[in-house]
């Protein structure tokens, strides 16, 4: 996550993680209203429920833990950068000049 002055987590960093784990919670909620209903209501055996519910949160959980690992690759990778431009504004010209040629 991209961090403010302070240290901290932006608040749309903060945002997006907070509507992720909504997203989970609403998710998981439908899945095991679904689960009762076929099983209870609609005549269903426990084990295609079971399955069909596996599969349902299987995708569910594929899917958020690839937008999760995204946006923490993201945040990695942008914390990086700034730490290289930083490093690279602090060197004399001629030699941030060397080490930018040397990484082409």
């Amino acid at each position: 996550m991209a961090r403010d002055d302070r240290g901290e987590p932006s608040d749309s960093d903060t945002m997006r993680v907070l509507a992720a784990f909504a997203i989970v919670i609403l998710g998981l909620a439908i899945f095991a209203a679904l689960a009762y209903n076929l099983h209870v209501e609609g005549g269903w055996k426990a084990s295609e429920v079971t399955a069909l519910v596996g599969t349902l949160t299987t995708f569910l959980g594929t899917a958020i833990g690839a937008f999760l690992g995204v946006q923490v690759g993201a945040a990695g990778k942008a914390q990086a950068d700034n730490l290289a431009r930083a490093a690279l504004g602090a060197l004399p010209a001629d030699q941030a000049a060397l080490v930018l040629q040397r990484t082409k």
